[in-house]
């Protein structure tokens, strides 16, 4: 509140200074209507100063404004570094080395082929509860909810490859009131496999200048924006996930490097199974 009263104080007090100064024109082109000789000139001159006062106030707030406006593009352009300096040379290399880690596990000690019930459910809700951050973890850090309904703006899904049928299924999508579709038909299934999955993986991202349109994207769906990417373990496949916003100007090129990196975490998780 403090912060508030701080930035706009000086905007509604040249508000005031200007209502005032208004008031006075009006009211002194009242009165020198009526007046004649030196007194007409007064009053004129009062007017006139007062006038000059508004146009003056108006001079300086439209400065204030646009100072304003560089101080926050200013701030952007640096939060956008600081992300893309954080994705680049923290979250990438983890992201590479608890891959590595875990497939350099599961294959010098990988698990035993009949595992106990509870073992298999206990690994199962542990990587649920990782891909369930890793999604609203997309959503939060690409395009985060905006007033007044602050309501997620970005969606963020999980699709499991078949590789014995070629199909995609969903995994798991958030938040959870606009689901995508659940399966993937044959020809979104064939885009998915070639343009992401196929030839070790590769990332796909619709910009709007470069691909303007993708299967990943159907229209009416009040989303316009894509960077999808594989999430694979070894040489096995297992499903991309994908990040969709409203508008193409939400996603920056760090959010590719942060998608990519949440891929790899997710691949981490399902190389233990």
């Amino acid at each position: 509140m403090k912060q508030w009263l701080a930035e706009r104080g000086v905007h509604y007090l040249f508000l005031l200074f200007s209502a005032v100064l208004g008031v006075a024109v009006a009211v002194v082109s009242v009165w020198a209507d009526g007046a004649q000789g030196a007194d007409k000139r007064q009053w004129a001159l009062i007017a006139g100063v007062s006038a000059f006062g508004v146009v003056l106030i108006t001079h300086f707030e439209k400065r204030l404004v646009e100072k304003g406006k560089k101080r926050a593009e200013d701030r952007a352009i640096r939060a956008e570094a600081g992300m893309a300096q954080l994705y680049t040379t923290t979250l990438r290399p983890l992201s590479d080395k608890i891959k590595a880690l875990a497939e350099f596990y599961a294959t010098a000690a990988p698990l035993p082929s009949m595992l106990p019930a509870q073992t298999v459910a206990d690994l199962d809700d542990m990587r649920k509860d990782i891909l369930d951050q890793v999604l609203a973890g997309a959503v939060d850090l690409t395009a985060p909810p905006m007033g007044p309904s602050y309501l997620p703006r970005a969606r963020c899904s999980f699709y499991l490859y078949d590789a014995a049928t070629g199909g995609f299924t969903l995994e798991a999508s958030f938040p959870g009131y606009r689901p995508p579709r659940t399966v993937i038909d044959p020809v979104g299934a064939a885009h998915m496999k070639n343009e992401i999955l196929g030839g070790g993986g590769k990332t796909f991202r619709i910009d709007g200048e470069q691909v303007t349109r993708s299967y990943l994207i159907p229209e009416g769906t009040g989303y316009e924006a894509v960077i999808a990417v594989p999430v694979i373990h070894g040489t096995q496949e297992i499903g991309v996930l994908s990040v969709d916003a409203p508008r193409f100007a939400d996603f920056i090129d760090p959010h590719v490097t942060l998608m990519e990196s949440l891929a790899r975490i997710l691949a981490a998780s399902y190389a233990l199974k």
